[in-house]
């Protein structure tokens, strides 16, 4: 028999599920920018705006960045490298292993992107104050840091 008094989640009202499906939203409308005009899917766009932040990188390396698995990482990679976007470098510690740093069509790309998305962001966020704004990142990474606690215990 069903109890009455048993806790209920309410969707609309559930913070995971408001964060994830806002981010899912979020993720589908700007990569539109980058599909559309750029044939980069959400995962090429990730490790662009990776590559171009942090040069020499191994794929395990991205995919921490990133928070993809190897999967997705590898076929990523693949389409990038077959646009011509990628210098491939042995590792000198693992001969087994490749760094990876954007060449200059790939940097190219990414700042023709870059430059989109945060055109888009500031589109986004146009409603927000400044005092607003910084209120949201500063949840944001209060929330990350949180999450990194609990999950890291």
């Amino acid at each position: 028999m069903r109890n009455d008094k048993s806790p209920k989640v309410k969707l609309k009202n559930f913070m995971p599920y408001r964060l994830n499906n806002l981010s899912e939203r979020v993720s589908v409308a700007l990569s539109r920018i980058y599909s559309d005009q750029f044939d980069v899917s959400v995962p090429e766009w990730r490790i662009l705006a990776t590559l171009a932040e942090h040069p020499k990188l191994l794929a395990k390396e991205i995919g921490l960045q990133t928070h993809m698995d190897k999967v997705k990482v590898s076929r990523a990679v693949s389409a990038l490298d077959q646009k011509g976007c990628l210098i491939k470098q042995k590792d000198s510690n693992d001969s087994r292993a490749i760094r990876l740093t954007l060449n200059e069509r790939g940097i190219e790309l990414y700042r023709e992107i870059a430059g989109k998305a945060l055109e888009w962001e500031k589109a986004l966020l146009k409603e927000l104050d400044n005092e607003q704004q910084q209120t949201l990142y500063d949840l944001l990474n209060h929330l990350d840091r949180r999450v990194n606690r609990i999950t890291n215990q």
